[in-house]
């Protein structure tokens, strides 16, 4: 039987090992989001928004869905 490597990220939700290719680590965050994306769905928090340019093309976009006003301070946050 071969040596199992040592985790290189100890965290509550899962271990994350040297060894793990992406498509483990993307199943692995699927599942441990699932709760999360849950809990804010059932409570009508949950916006789905379509990013399809960039940061400056889609900031205002998504200021205006979260019905937020487009100061210069958020502009910034986005850079």
């Amino acid at each position: 039987m071969t040596e199992a490597l040592p985790p290189i990220i100890n965290s509550p939700f899962f271990l994350l090992r040297i060894d793990a290719s992406e498509t483990v680590l993307l199943g692995m965050l699927f599942v441990t989001s699932q709760p999360v994306e849950g809990f804010y769905r059932s409570r009508g928090k949950l916006l789905e928004f379509d990013l399809p340019g960039g940061i400056p093309e889609s900031w205002p976009k998504l200021l205006q869905a979260l019905n937020l006003e487009d100061h210069e301070d958020k502009q910034s946050a986005a850079a």
